[in-house]
């Protein structure tokens, strides 16, 4: 499990008085659980780095060619609620099939505490979250 991703996430797309509790969870595997549930009820992102993708660009294949785009590698780490592949490294085509398959929200992290895309619960659109580069 990517630790590093996760912290990375956090620190750079949630809210200071979030961070520490959501990182403190999905590091501890019995406490992780949790954590995944928050994905489920909606992520509080820091909107100034959160960019809504529009409806026909909300698909894997054009979700690629977006996050790709931006930079993303051919590889990400996933955090979701209910995928197997939590906590691991998959083909970005992979982990974005699994995630707009997916019912309940996840995260796929591309660079870590750059780059991200947040599926929310269905039918809501996901969010493409990126920070520029110091």
């Amino acid at each position: 499990m990517s630790t590093d991703h996760e912290e990375a996430f956090a620190k750079a797309f949630l809210p200071s008085e979030k961070r520490a509790r959501f990182t403190q969870f999905l590091a501890q595997p019995k406490r992780r659980k949790e954590a995944l549930v928050q994905l489920s009820r909606g992520l509080p992102c820091l909107p100034e780095f959160a960019i809504e993708v529009p409806g026909p660009q909300d698909f894997p294949e054009e979700l690629e060619k977006l996050l790709t785009a931006r930079g993303a590698g051919p590889t990400c780490h996933v955090i979701a609620d209910g995928l197997k592949a939590d906590g691991r490294e998959l083909p970005l085509r992979e982990a974005l099939r699994l995630v707009c398959l997916h019912g309940p929200g996840a995260i796929l992290s591309c660079i870590p505490g750059r780059l991200a895309y947040y599926k929310p619960p269905s039918p809501r659109p996901g969010i493409l979250l990126e920070r520029p580069q110091p």
